[in-house]
């Protein structure tokens, strides 16, 4: 789908999603009171409904850099270590301790007696097939390049492993504690197959896989038997519904039970529904517009770039698409990541800079052409807050073509650099400046949309190896700031996780996006 703008009606298309809802708004008498009965039903049976905007990209662990896909597919498989729901510091899960032994070298204690869906036991042997598989070029996976600088994994014995790196990597902790290293199921991974596994998947998380239902519906079930006890609810099924007024609909009449990213205008609504309230939370994902230098094009021009940025109002995009809801950023970490650093300032909205730098690089912005791809439903208000900034560039006589892509499509035109002059795009929960920095910096990631700024990448190429907590901290806040120069982005937001949530679920957000149903409770009655 392409949205175009001419001068007379941009201004006002970021409104619409106003009216989309506005249906929903008169229906609100007619709604309140208990829950409908097929919700009650799946209070008493302990079953909950998520929807989620997209469905899995696969069912195949440590394959996809997806965090929609993640986001399900953990609900099936354990990290070997988790972070603390509220420091968000690393902390034990299938490892139960681990320690550096050279600078080389980090040896992982595992923990004994989990066993995997099918019965197989989690061992040493299953953390060593899971880094075989990422780093078997022949499996294509995503996750190649993030563990490019472990060398092998090697077995001590059965419940001790041992991560040898090319070079030292004190940051390796935070990327194990990410959804980068799902273990998987040594014996069935070697003899069914990949392909079985994405069709049916065997973890050792708290549910297990029943039914994946393509474009409809994920269903999973309690892990009676989970190391850490079994979850309270007995089935969860994720169904995927792309439109926001859609899944707040469904979620008003007792379709679903938990919906994210409710709009920022319906709150008030939904709050006095009687059947949902919102639950908020501000999170580690952070949105920005790419402005894409890795293609012949004026966006190879640091001065263009500039130009743009100066061009977009952020502060007018939060107040009036967002409602306030979101944390506007200057550079391209947000206050929760433990590198951040605040000196980047923020490039404030300049028409007049705009017009001076278009000048200098000798363009005239009234005859520039864009393409700017966003997704719809993916992020909050994402397709609204690409055409309000297609409507601000505008005014200064700037078309841009808005390109609407389904999610899956949109990850594919990013990765296989197919995306117009710009894209918008989140990215999260990186909790440390390499997570975000090293991915989306360099050209040959997957998910970059910058390149070829060797001074940038030689820095980076040092912080990773930095061993000193203050020499590494230093060095990731001079690449924010050369980052910050270069003007990759228009820098966006801290986003604000708005989730609607039945009555009858106790459930909490968190910062770090997971919407992970084993933390979900039914409220008794």
């Amino acid at each position: 789908m392409v949205f175009g703008y001419d001068e007379e009606d941009a201004p006002m298309r970021h409104l619409r999603s106003v009216t989309v809802l506005a249906p929903l708004l008169c229906l609100l008498p007619s709604l309140a009171g208990p829950a409908p009965a097929q919700a009650q039903d799946r209070a008493r049976t302990k079953e909950v409904i998520v929807a989620f905007a997209a469905e899995p990209r696969s069912l195949l662990p440590n394959t996809i850099v997806d965090w929609t896909t993640n986001d399900q597919v953990e609900h099936m498989y354990d990290r070997l270590v988790d972070r603390d729901p509220k420091t968000y510091k690393p902390a034990p899960m299938l490892a139960t301790g681990w320690k550096v032994v050279n600078d080389t070298t980090w040896e992982f204690a595992l923990r004994q007696g989990v066993k995997f869906h099918n019965g197989e036991p989690f061992n040493a042997a299953s953390v060593k097939a899971t880094m075989d598989y990422i780093k078997d070029p022949a499996n294509k996976t995503h996750y190649l390049p993030r563990w490019a600088q472990v060398k092998e994994v090697q077995i001590v014995n059965d419940y001790t492993v041992r991560f040898i790196t090319e070079k030292p990597w004190p940051g390796l902790i935070d990327r194990i504690a990410s959804t980068d290293f799902l273990p998987m199921p040594p014996k069935a991974l070697k003899e069914q197959g990949v392909q079985a596994l994405a069709a049916k998947p065997i973890g050792t998380g708290p549910f297990k896989f029943v039914q994946w239902v393509r474009d409809e519906k994920l269903v999973v079930e309690k892990n009676p038997d989970y190391w850490q006890g079994p979850p309270n609810l007995n089935r969860v099924t994720f169904r995927f519904v792309p439109e926001f007024s859609a899944r707040l609909a469904a979620l008003l009449a007792g379709e679903i039970d938990i919906m994210k990213d409710v709009p920022p205008h319906t709150v008030e609504m939904l709050d006095r529904s009687g059947r949902a309230k919102v639950r908020t939370t501000v999170s580690s994902r952070i949105n920005y517009l790419a402005l894409v230098n890795l293609k012949p094009g004026p966006l190879q021009d640091l001065r263009v770039r500039k130009a743009i940025h100066h061009a977009v109002n952020v502060d007018e995009l939060i107040q009036q698409v967002l409602k306030g809801r979101a944390s506007k950023m200057c550079g391209p970490l947000s206050p929760l990541n433990v590198d951040y650093s605040p000196k980047p300032q923020c490039i404030k909205y300049d028409p007049g800079q705009a017009q001076a730098l278009f000048k200098e690089a000798g363009l005239d912005p009234t005859k520039l052409q864009l393409t700017l791809d966003t997704p719809a439903g993916r992020y909050p208000l994402d397709k609204d807050v690409s055409l309000a900034i297609a409507a601000q560039l505008q005014r200064l006589g700037i078309k841009v073509n808005v390109v609407v892509n389904e999610w899956g499509t949109h990850l594919d035109k990013i990765k296989n650099r197919t995306t117009g002059d710009m894209f918008f795009l989140g990215w999260g929960p990186a909790l440390d400046a390499q997570g975000t920095i090293e991915q989306l910096f360099q050209g040959s990631q997957t998910y970059s949309s910058f390149g070829g700024n060797k001074a940038i990448e030689a820095k980076i190429a040092q912080a990773v190896t930095i061993v000193d907590p203050k020499k590494r901290l230093e060095a990731w806040a001079e690449l924010q700031q050369m980052v910050h120069d270069e003007v990759p982005w228009v820098f966006l937001w801290q986003q604000h996780d708005l989730y609607g949530v039945a009555n009858w679920i106790d459930w909490t957000p968190r910062a770090d996006e997971k919407v992970w149903m084993y933390e979900a409770k039914v409220v008794p009655r």
